[in-house]
């Protein structure tokens, strides 16, 4: 029985082993780099940009297809249902017969149009240029916000780290004012002050925690993965410290604000896809302009028809020729239509400059969170250090009784705000960089 007994046991203990694995198993693991991988193909929004990018080599293969000759071929029956009707129209006695048939072949060639196909297929050119442009600035935005959110998410898991820990300490704490209190060596407002210290604790572990999930739900969806799924993020996308040397040698990198600007503007994929977007435009305005010039084309083909499907060559007949079509008079659609592409490239032009005014602004804005978070590590290494003093302090006055135990509580709060606050700092610069590389066109 009692073999019986150990077997199940060890039997259970193995199944909840094996049911503990698959958990574990069940939460997939994204490093940073898996993170940007996954969203370059899964993310939505670069779906849609490379369906885009089909069409517009679709438009191209239109293009080209208006400098080929066009073809077209026909074929027809007939047959007569009113025979009575048709027989009163006899003449000298002949009726014809009820059926009759047909075929044809044309080619037509357009052989001057105003340059108007010229202008179209540089057009589909430039709108695939300016696509596949604006594909790569959409794609390095996705990586952008990828580094945004993957740093948000292991800001917040290093803050539930502190604040699980804090709760731990608490409850250490509050195990030694219940045996202090025991022993009659502190009143019971201690053991009151500390319970409710540790609900304030345990409050700020569920809202770190709601941070988190919050955090990882938006990093998924950013990936085109479902937000519900069951994933953790590992740290190896990010370095651990930030010496002096690492900011001086990344301040040197970034520049002047001028410098930053430079880059940009040479690097960046909007910029080149705002370029070539007025060259498109400017496209459009000279295919505009055909419609005051004459079209030449030329056409020919082959054409038979009969009562019945004989005599092709009696009745079938070969024909080209040449076709000159001048406009007078279009309704001032030519007009409208120029007026239209003026505005198009003007609209261009104005929005190749508003692109750079806001990479100005990015770049402005950028220098200065770098400088602020430069400050933000030292302020906050500075201040982390002395909380940790003051907070062993209090609890050496509070051990030997010269201290009250809400001063104690006070500078362990002050230590665990301090140590947030070095985790922010930290990750506030690691976004700054991010967000200088990003504007500059090297994230």
């Amino acid at each position: 029985m009692n073999l019986q007994r150990c077997f199940l046991l060890f039997l259970f203990g193995l199944l909840c082993r094996v049911e503990s694995v698959a958990q574990i198993g069940a939460v997939a693991v994204y490093s940073l780099d898996d993170c940007l991988k996954i969203s370059s193909s899964k993310n939505l929004d670069v779906q849609v940009a490379q369906a885009q990018l089909q069409t517009a080599a679709a438009d191209i293969t239109g293009a080209f297809g208006t400098f080929l000759p066009s073809l077209s071929a026909n074929a027809g029956y007939s047959r007569r249902l009113n025979e009575q009707g048709g027989a009163q129209l006899n003449v000298g006695g002949f009726a014809p017969p009820s059926n009759s048939y047909s075929l044809g072949l044309n080619a037509n060639y357009v052989i001057f149009n105003g340059f108007s196909r010229e202008a179209y297929y540089d057009r589909a050119q430039k709108n695939l240029s300016v696509l596949e442009s604006s594909n790569i600035q959409l794609n390095n935005q996705v990586r952008f916000n990828i580094w945004q959110q993957y740093i948000a998410v292991q800001r917040n898991a290093q803050i539930v780290k502190i604040r699980q820990e804090n709760l731990e300490i608490g409850k250490k704490q509050l195990e030694r004012s219940r045996a202090r209190y025991g022993a009659g060596v502190v009143p019971v407002t201690d053991i009151y002050a500390q319970e409710a210290d540790n609900g304030s604790r345990e409050l700020d572990i569920v809202q770190a925690e709601n941070q988190l999930n919050n955090a990882k739900a938006q990093l998924l969806a950013t990936m085109g993965l479902d937000p519900a799924q069951n994933a953790d993020f590992s740290e190896s996308g990010l370095t651990a410290e930030i010496s002096d040397e690492v900011l001086r040698n990344f301040r040197d990198e970034t520049g002047s604000i001028d410098a930053i600007i430079q880059r940009a503007v040479a690097k960046r994929s909007d910029i080149i896809a705002a370029d070539t977007r007025i060259e498109a435009a400017q496209a459009t305005l000279r295919s505009s302009r055909s419609g005051y010039f004459p079209t030449v084309s030329a056409f020919g083909g082959w054409s038979w028809s009969n009562y019945e499907i004989s005599d092709f060559d009696k009745f079938g007949r070969s024909f080209i020729g040449l076709n000159l079509n001048v406009p007078i008079f279009d309704n001032f659609s030519t007009n409208t239509q120029i007026e239209t592409a003026a505005f198009q490239l003007k609209q261009a032009q104005i929005e190749r400059v508003r692109i750079e005014q806001t990479i100005r602004t990015q770049a402005q804005s950028a220098v200065l969170n770098l400088v602020s978070a430069e400050k933000q590590l030292e302020v906050a290494k500075r201040a982390l250090k002395s909380a940790e003093l003051n907070l062993k302090s209090a609890q050496e006055r509070f051990n030997v009784g010269t201290a009250q135990i809400t001063d104690y509580l006070l500078a362990n709060t002050q230590f665990a705000t301090a140590a947030i606050n070095q985790i922010n700092a930290f990750f506030a610069y690691r976004e700054a960089q991010a967000q200088i590389r990003f504007i500059s066109g090297s994230l």
